[in-house]
């Protein structure tokens, strides 16, 4: 599988599958066919699509997410592929049986990390960091000082600009970072439950609503990436997120990021991310293996 995303944003598409093949049609009209094997999220930003179910369970069999967005490219649902995987339910177990302080140094660590690749993000964009590596310096376990809240605004403010709010709901840069995130947060949902875990029981995240709450606790990391490319893209609150700007916002996915196996592109990383997440809860020792992202160029994976 090369993991690539294959977006459907036009209206009245009908998807169905044929040898293997994803067919899009328009009417009777077939538009194109993309093999089953390449693709590693499914995203309808289209609101008037139809599609088979046998799809959705052909694609839930390779390990690949389907992800159903609503206004603005914000995600309002995934088919997530339930994995029978073979220590499932010792896995599960070591989930819910792990302890609050467990999960609270689990939480430290990864917002040190987002800070510390917020403030790579501020450096590689020309601008001042320090401010965010002090902050970094000061997360207490389980974030009680809420410090990565507190980075979040400085960090919006010194990146995009003193006016600058970040509201999904919004236009410009903020529909930008949504397409973005959407594409992450499918990749790492996908790692989750390719690793056996359970992805609505959550680290830090837990809103009963939220059956991704895993997935957002691990995906905090990777957001200043998608920062950093929409940054580089430098949209207006009038600039229309085109094919262009989305297969740049997209091979995200393939940013070089350094891991416990070697240089990895960040959706491979992510499973070794979930993967030391599980042996973190079977050993009962408080610590994974967060990637190191650099700032290295992509390497392109978008249909």
């Amino acid at each position: 599988m090369l993991n690539r995303v294959l977006e459907i944003h036009e209206e009245n598409r009908y998807l169905s599958l044929n040898r293997g093949f994803i067919v899009i049609q328009h009417g009777s009209e077939e538009l194109g066919r993309v093999p089953l094997d390449d693709v590693g999220v499914l995203l309808l930003s289209a609101q008037s699509v139809s599609f088979s179910k046998n799809i959705l369970n052909a694609l839930a069999e390779k390990g690949c997410v389907s992800v159903l967005c609503g206004k603005n490219y914000t995600p309002q649902s995934m088919v997530l592929p339930v994995y029978s995987h073979y220590l499932f339910a010792k896995i599960l177990k070591n989930q819910i049986n792990s302890s609050l302080p467990f999960k609270k140094r689990i939480w430290q660590q990864v917002v040190v990390k987002k800070i510390l690749n917020q403030a790579l993000t501020l450096r590689l964009c020309g601008k001042d960091s320090g401010f965010l590596e002090r902050i970094a310096t000061t997360v207490k376990s389980g974030d009680s000082d809420n410090r990565e809240a507190y980075a979040a605004r400085l960090y919006w403010k010194s990146l995009f600009g003193k006016e600058f709010t970040r509201d999904k709901d919004l236009e410009g840069v903020n529909s930008f970072l949504n397409y973005g995130y959407a594409i992450m947060r499918a990749s790492m949902a996908r790692a989750v439950c390719s690793s056996g875990l359970l992805p609505s029981l959550g680290i830090h995240h837990e809103n009963h609503l939220d059956q991704f709450a895993l997935a957002d606790d691990l995906f905090e990391i990777y957001r200043p990436i998608v920062d950093y490319i929409v940054f580089n893209l430098n949209p207006a609150e009038e600039t229309e997120l085109n094919h262009e700007y989305k297969t740049k916002l997209a091979d995200a996915l393939w940013i070089k990021v350094h891991t416990s196996q070697g240089d990895s592109p960040a959706f491979q990383s992510m499973q070794y991310l979930t993967a030391s997440y599980v042996r973190a809860l079977e050993d009962g020792k408080a610590v994974i293996d967060l990637p190191e992202w650099e700032g290295e160029e992509s390497g392109g994976g978008t249909k």
